[in-house]
């Protein structure tokens, strides 16, 4: 067998391409140069797909929250009845959206049931829950309560995946925080940055050069809150392990940026890098 021979034997042998490739239609088929047909995506379209697979194995572990969508809850209501809300993640349902106690036998929540998780009195998870009805962040229907998925889910992430942040069910449950100061840490939730968890302005800045790092005076904004009140607030959240601090700069051009703890609370899929693990090795908590 001649060499051009073999050399075309093992062409066609191959699961590889042999030579260039030429789009055939619009749906990502290309054939080569002897004529077979491949798939191909951009490495885009690669990651993206990594990261969908990753955030579904996952699944009965967190819920999504929608970065964008959360606004809208965020703007309108007190740091507590956002801790209350945030509070309620570990029972949503998977695909229903309702709320109900976790196991194999899954039962809806009763008033009483969120009264217990919330640590209240049946007559203020009652209030509450009427305020959350009013703002179309929860539903009842015969009885059974349900969350809004347009703020809160637990399904496949779909085509919004990177405008998603996670809520580790098992790590959530171990923070030992008010329903006040966990509130406070779902209102910084849309400002939790893809690559850094760092919170900063501008949480879907594609480089690290446009990241704006946000400084305390501009947290108690978001928050509504004094400065005193929300570093106060920020102790309390490095004590319990759910936030950390990054300095940077040194003397006059020193700056404090606040992370969150990503095995509480992250975007990406799989596990944090080397630089987060290690600022929260003392409070790393398995996301299971």
């Amino acid at each position: 067998m001649s060499r051009t021979l073999k050399a075309k034997v093992t062409a066609i042998r191959s699961a590889s391409p042999s030579g260039n490739l030429t789009p055939v239609g619009r749906n990502g088929y290309a054939k080569d140069e002897l004529g077979r047909v491949f798939k191909f995506q951009t490495l885009e379209q690669i990651e993206a797909h990594k990261r969908r697979k990753q955030r579904d194995q996952d699944q009965r572990h967190f819920s999504f929250s929608h970065m964008h969508n959360m606004t809208e809850v965020t703007r309108n209501l007190s740091n507590k009845y956002c801790g209350y809300i945030l509070l309620l993640q570990p029972h949503i349902e998977y695909k229903t959206g309702r709320l109900v106690n976790p196991g194999r036998d899954p039962k809806p929540l009763k008033i009483t049931d969120i009264a217990r998780i919330w640590s209240v009195s049946r007559r203020t998870a009652l209030v509450v829950v009427d305020e959350l009805q009013t703002r179309s962040i929860i539903f009842e229907t015969g009885g059974t309560y349900s969350i809004n998925e347009r703020y809160h889910f637990r399904d496949k992430a779909g085509t919004e995946v990177d405008a998603l942040i996670k809520t580790f069910f098992t790590t959530l449950r171990r923070v030992k925080l008010t329903a006040a100061d966990l509130g406070f840490v779902y209102k910084l939730l849309p400002q939790v940055h893809y690559d850094t968890n760092v919170i900063c302005s501008d949480a879907f800045a594609s480089t690290p050069e446009d990241v704006r790092f946000l400084s305390e005076k501009q947290i108690a904004s978001i928050v509504d809150m004094s400065e005193t009140k929300t570093r106060d607030a920020l102790r309390r959240l490095r004590k319990a392990g759910v936030t950390g601090e990054w300095v940077r700069g040194d003397g006059d051009d020193r700056e404090t940026l606040t992370v969150l703890n990503p095995y509480v609370f992250y975007r990406k899929a799989g596990e944090p890098d080397g630089t987060l693990r290690t600022l929260f090795a003392a409070q790393r908590f398995e996301a299971a």
